[in-house]
């Protein structure tokens, strides 16, 4: 399969301008080489930052953009995106199975799950919702969200209505205790 220049860049595979490609170049550049600070992650930001030229450079020219272009439309396609979130969902599901002892987990290892599902775009929340499923045999507790990029629970509007619904009879309980107590 061909080397995808297009995601090391952080695009979808497509048509772009010059500016556009020379855009996501420099901020992706300027993040890593600020990144090349951390004597732990040195070597792997230096390769980084190769891969990041060598993708820029092969996108800059406009026929070589074309060619990188069709030779990854034509190279077959094994698994989606959502397969591979899906499967990645699943393997994490398995991480918190292998993990619990007698039903519980320990806090050190709810950071390693919580710092796995940071890495697959899940929110903390999303991610203790997922532990909350496995350690409650499986049921559903809410589903985590479809797209990595909204990262927060939004409520549906049933249920926000039922919460109004809730206090608005709680405060007429309220008022009534007040007044029959003659206060």
């Amino acid at each position: 399969m061909p080397r995808d220049w297009f995601a090391i860049l952080g695009l979808t595979p497509g048509r772009y301008s010059q500016a556009e490609i020379d855009r996501r170049f420099l901020a992706r550049r300027r993040a890593l080489i600020a990144a090349l600070d951390d004597p732990q992650r040195y070597e792997q930001t230096r390769q980084r930052l190769d891969a990041l030229h060598r993708a820029y450079h092969a996108l800059r020219d406009p026929e070589r953009r074309a060619r990188c272009l069709e030779a990854l439309r034509a190279a077959p396609r094994d698994e989606t995106a959502a397969d591979r979130r899906a499967r990645r969902i699943a393997e994490l599901r398995d991480l918190i199975l292998a993990s619990l002892e007698g039903g519980l987990l320990r806090q050190s290892r709810r950071e390693m799950i919580l710092a796995e599902g940071r890495r697959l775009g899940l929110s903390e929340f999303h991610t203790h919702l997922l532990i909350a499923q496995v350690q409650f045999d499986g049921n559903i507790v809410i589903a985590p969200p479809s797209s990595p990029e909204r990262g927060r629970f939004v409520a549906p509007r049933r249920v926000a209505a039922r919460f109004a619904a809730v206090g608005v009879v709680a405060l007429a309980l309220f008022l009534v205790m007040v007044r029959w107590l003659g206060a």
